[in-house]
């Protein structure tokens, strides 16, 4: 895919707020244009690269100094293609931008959320980009957890590996017992019901 080099009709299926942004430097904006604002506060077209935050859509075509109006809501944006395609089982999971018109299940290299996955059909992804789901979307892409740090899976207790226990051998039963009583413990699991 390829970005805008002229306004396009995006269809609006919900608006909810707008905005006012000046264009960054060497960038145009086009009408129907996916927007993102970069980390001074300028629009952007939307795409895959770091340090952008997507508003919503432009109302306007606008370029470099220039005002564009962007509007937040529910809005039909281009599907991926082949591993970065949508599908309606997508349905409630983020869009991750590809480009400023198109948006994908993965997002490429930085996995920029476009926001959240309203319905999919032929004519395209319905993306909510509206402020609340847009917090909820960046909620959404987690980093992968680790010793030290909360991640995509909640932090349990640690647990040791399955060693004998003063010399004499602990059952399997014990330990897989004890690792399910940390995880109720960590709130990772439910606590068991019988």
């Amino acid at each position: 895919m390829s970005a805008l080099t002229e306004a396009r009709n995006t269809l609006e299926l919900l608006g909810v707020m707008c905005y006012e942004r000046v264009v960054a430097d060497s960038n145009t904006v086009y009408a129907g244009a996916l927007v993102a604002q970069n980390s001074s506060g300028y629009a952007v077209p939307a795409a895959d690269a770091t340090g952008l935050t997507v508003l919503g859509r432009a109302e306007n075509t606008a370029s470099a100094g220039e005002t564009v109006r962007i509007r937040s809501g529910i809005f039909l944006f281009d599907n991926g293609t082949s591993g970065e395609a949508l599908a309606v089982t997508d349905i409630g999971s983020p869009a991750f931008v590809l480009d400023d018109h198109t948006v994908g299940k993965v997002g490429g290299t930085y996995a920029v959320p476009a926001g959240i996955v309203v319905d999919v059909s032929a004519d395209g992804v319905a993306v909510d980009c509206s402020p609340d789901i847009m917090r909820a979307a960046a909620l959404k892409v987690y980093a992968a957890a680790t010793a030290s740090a909360l991640g995509l899976v909640k932090q349990a207790a640690a647990v040791a590996d399955c060693t004998p226990a003063g010399g004499s051998a602990v059952s399997v039963e014990t330990q897989l017992n004890a690792l399910l009583g940390a995880l109720r413990t960590a709130g990772a699991l439910a606590a068991n019901a019988g």
